[in-house]
C-alpha cells in the first residue's frame, strides 16, 4: 500500500474515533439528564445508543488488524494503530458505563430522587471535559494535555467520595432511602470509571509520542 493510501486510512479511522466521541458524550449527558429528570424513556434511547459504539469498535479494530497485517507497519505507525485500537476500547467502555447510569435509572424506577443532584451531575460535566482533552491531547500528541487529565482525574475521586459519605449521611438518617442511595452511588462509581478511562487515553497518548508504556500516577 502506498504511504499515501496508508495515511488515509490512518484518517479514516481517526474519523470514525471522532463519531464515537461525539456519541459517547451524547450518551453520558443523556443518561444524567434522564436521571435527573426521571426520564425511562431516554434511559432506554441512550441504551440502545451502545450498540452504535460497539459497532464501531468492531469496525476500528477490523481495519486497525488489516493494516497490521497487510502492512506491517514500521514502529512509529505501529504505534498509532496500536493507539487507535487503545483508544477505542476506551471508548466503548466509557459508552457501557454510560448505558450503565441508564440502566440504573430504569431500576430506581418511576419515584422521585431522594435528594437534588449536585455533585452528581458536576461529575458527569468533570467527565466530559476529561474526555475532550484527553482526545485533543491524544490528537495533538501533547503530553502536557495528558499530564493535565490526570490531575483532573483526582478531582473526580474527591467527587465521588463526597457524594459517597452524603448517601451514607442520608442512609443513618433514613434506612428507607438505602436502596435509591446505593444506587446513585453506583452511578457516582461509572462516572468515575468513565474519567478513569480518559486517564487511560492520556496514557495512551504518552505511548504513541514516548514509545513508553506508562501510567502517570
Amino acid at each position: 500500500m502506498p504511504r499515501e493510501e496508508f495515511n488515509k486510512a490512518l484518517e479514516e479511522l481517526q474519523i470514525s474515533i471522532n463519531a464515537v466521541e461525539k456519541t459517547v458524550k451524547k450518551m453520558i449527558n443523556g443518561s444524567i439528564e434522564a436521571l435527573n429528570t426521571r426520564n425511562i424513556d431516554l434511559s432506554n434511547k441512550i441504551i440502545d445508543m451502545d450498540d452504535i459504539v460497539d459497532k464501531y469498535k468492531v469496525e476500528i479494530e477490523a481495519k486497525a488488524i488489516f493494516l497490521i497485517a497487510s502492512e506491517q507497519p514500521v514502529a512509529s505507525d505501529l504505534r498509532k494503530i496500536i493507539t487507535i485500537m487503545r483508544v477505542i476500547m476506551e471508548l466503548e467502555r466509557m459508552a457501557d458505563y454510560a448505558e450503565g447510569i441508564a440502566k440504573i435509572n430504569i431500576r430506581i424506577g418511576d419515584v422521585d430522587l431522594i435528594k437534588p443532584l449536585i455533585d452528581i451531575p458536576a461529575m458527569a460535566e468533570r467527565s466530559i471535559e476529561m474526555l475532550s482533552l484527553c482526545l485533543k491531547g491524544y490528537r495533538e500528541s501533547n503530553v502536557k494535555i495528558a499530564e493535565k487529565v490526570c490531575d483532573m482525574d483526582d478531582e473526580m475521586d474527591a467527587l465521588k467520595d463526597r457524594i459517597i459519605n452524603e448517601l451514607m449521611q442520608i442512609i443513618m438518617r433514613d434506612p428507607s432511602t438505602s436502596r435509591q442511595a446505593t444506587f446513585l452511588i453506583f452511578i457516582a462509581h461509572n462516572l468515575e470509571r468513565i474519567a478513569d478511562r480518559s486517564t487511560n487515553i492520556a496514557e495512551d497518548t504518552i505511548f504513541l509520542v514516548t514509545g513508553s508504556s506508562r501510567e502517570l500516577k
